[in-house]
């Protein structure tokens, strides 16, 4: 059976599981009747979104989500059809990762939205501004005294309001001088000077790990954000390497990331902040836990105004990065309007639903908890996605902000999931491309996690999102004893990097092979010396109490020469 046909065949699947019978067999005739179709709901419009409409109406103008009952074909040809220009859209990156997850390469989510219905929903007055392949809708700007013809479309299932989402304050300290700035280490075994960003790193046990050789190398992360000061020197050393993969302004529709005259003072400093956290690279002044990932960035945020992002640029860009292969998506979102604790239920706001479907697809979702206090529920959306890592904040000696957002959930589960630090954490200064400064928010604590999920897939590429999910939660600092306030605690990446694992003898890296890239780690640790790996591993690897030239013999004639595996006891 060829891949194309298997494709069709899990596409009709999904169809099946997303619109069950009973659901077809309640469409009316009038309506787009067939194999992939849902009905229409009942309000179309329901009393909560009228009340939001309403509420948000400005000079008689709203912003929605029209939902779509289909996506334009009934018969089996539309389908492989859809099927077919799909696949041309995900890049082999995010095929692999898909089938990693045991998922088809192309899904009912994948196939494009039906441009005709677009197009009709124009016609009467709606102002397009994106469409969402996994939402099966389109957002517009419409006239309010329009919308009882939109509901009255056929193919029109539902009308939402789209509602605003803003970033994550943050509080700014005091700007660091740059000292000289050396160039940045290479992916080697030296060791780097962390400057400024040692203690934040040491706390979740970063350093140990890149030790060891694991610094986010081969992992594609996603930020989105604001926007980013892409000349800033700790970005120097990611351009310069080509590691850079793509970037997308889905304000203005370009591929620029960084400001632009359109944009007003500030716009890229909480992306600087978040992005440097995460992968920035200046010796001596700054490191994130991944710095040595690829990336690519997202600018969702227009603070031009007071008023909230919305969730389309949002939900555009976690498709985007989706298509692309996009492995890791750290943002740092702020509350969400309009929404009730009722509603943090995890299946409910569009961005949680959003950010646990691309969980499903393979993707490391990190997120902040948010700042909005003490109170008991008071996380954001989408933090209270079950599969997503939301971060809370601690200070550099391990307690919980006073403005970090707790759990539980409205279903009643603990939230956050992990915390990193999030006071006075250091970043890049976006004032300044050679200078430092601190910010405070769980925008920054989410970033250092974000980096350790990208660590953590850079030692275990096949680990799915709650694999790495559960290392995080179940190695860090209350693990025994989670609460609402530090959810399971603060980040151990070297705990969590040898959590739950069948361990190999002489698979110092821990990547599931004892192969010449164990035998470099042995050659550093015998002549060079490197840290040693931690337990379980040993290079020992001859059982004798001593790490010598031996040891690394043995390697050799395993690796090479087909040798007896390690370990090798002399007795």
């Amino acid at each position: 059976m060829s891949s194309a046909a298997k494709s069709v065949i899990c596409v009709a699947l999904m169809s099946a599981l997303l619109y069950p019978a009973s659901t077809l067999d309640a469409v009316s005739a009038t309506q787009r009747v067939g194999d992939f179709a849902r009905a229409k709901e009942s309000p179309i419009v329901s009393p909560w979104a009228a009340d939001v409409i309403a509420k948000t109406t400005r000079e008689g103008r709203a912003r929605v989500w029209v939902y779509f009952t289909d996506k334009g074909f009934t018969s089996q040809a539309g389908l492989a059809a859809a099927v077919q220009k799909a696949e041309s859209r995900l890049t082999a990156r995010a095929v692999a990762r898909r089938s990693k997850m045991g998922r088809a390469s192309v899904e009912f989510i994948d196939l494009p939205v039906n441009a005709v219905y677009v197009e009709q929903v124009r016609g009467l007055g709606g102002q397009w501004r994106s469409i969402s392949r996994w939402l099966n809708a389109a957002s517009f700007d419409v006239e309010v005294s329009r919308l009882g013809e939109i509901t009255s479309l056929p193919f029109v299932a539902r009308v939402a309001p789209m509602i605003g989402m803003k970033r994550e304050p943050v509080v700014t300290g005091d700007v660091k001088p740059s000292p000289i700035v050396s160039p940045p280490k290479s992916a080697g075994s030296e060791t780097i000077d962390y400057g400024f960003s040692l203690d934040q790193l040491t706390q979740i046990n970063v350093p140990a790990v890149h030790n060891i050789g694991f610094k986010g190398q081969g992992v594609l992360v996603c930020m989105i954000d604001t926007g980013y000061r892409k000349d800033h020197t700790t970005f120097a050393q990611a351009y310069a390497e080509g590691r850079v993969i793509a970037e997308h302004d889905f304000i203005f529709d370009d591929g620029n990331t960084q400001d632009e005259p359109e944009d007003a003072a500030g716009q890229n400093n909480h992306g600087t902040y978040c992005w440097s956290t995460l992968g920035g690279a200046a010796d001596g002044l700054l490191y994130g836990p991944a710095f040595k990932a690829d990336f690519i960035l997202a600018k969702t945020e227009d603070i031009r105004s007071e008023t909230p992002i919305e969730e389309d640029y949002w939900v555009e860009a976690m498709e985007w990065a989706d298509s692309i292969g996009a492995q890791v998506i750290s943002t740092s979102l702020g509350y969400t309007d309009w929404y009730t604790y009722a509603d943090k239920n995890g299946d409910i706001c569009v961005t949680t639903v959003a950010a646990d479907l691309a969980a499903a697809l393979g993707i490391v979702v990190c997120v902040s908890n948010g700042n909005a206090g003490s109170s008991p529920g008071t996380m954001n959306a989408p933090a209270d996605g079950d599969s997503v890592v939301a971060v809370g904040a601690v200070s550099s000696s391990g307690v919980i902000a006073s403005f970090s957002s707790r759990g539980p959930t409205f279903d009643g589960r603990i939230k956050p999931e992990v915390c990193a630090r999030g006071v006075s954490t250091y970043c890049a200064n976006p004032s300044n491309p050679l200078l430092t400064t601190t910010a405070s928010g769980t925008s920054l604590s989410c970033p250092l996690v974000g980096g350790c999920a990208a660590v953590l897939l850079s030692a275990h590429p096949n680990w799915t999102p709650m694999q790495v999910r559960e290392a995080l939660m179940m190695t860090a600092s209350q693990s025994a004893t989670p609460d609402n306030n530090y959810g399971w605690g603060i980040v151990n990446l070297l705990a969590a990097l040898t959590y739950n694992q069948s361990f190999l003898p002489g698979d110092l890296n821990y990547d599931g092979f004892v192969d010449a890239l164990d035998l470099a780690l042995e050659i550093d640790i015998v002549y060079f010396d490197l840290a040693y790996p931690p337990p379980p591993a040993s290079p020992d690897l001859n059982l004798d109490g001593v790490v010598n030239s031996p040891d690394v013999v043995l390697l050799i004639d395993y690796v090479f020469r087909g040798g007896v595996p390690p370990p090798y006891p002399t007795n």
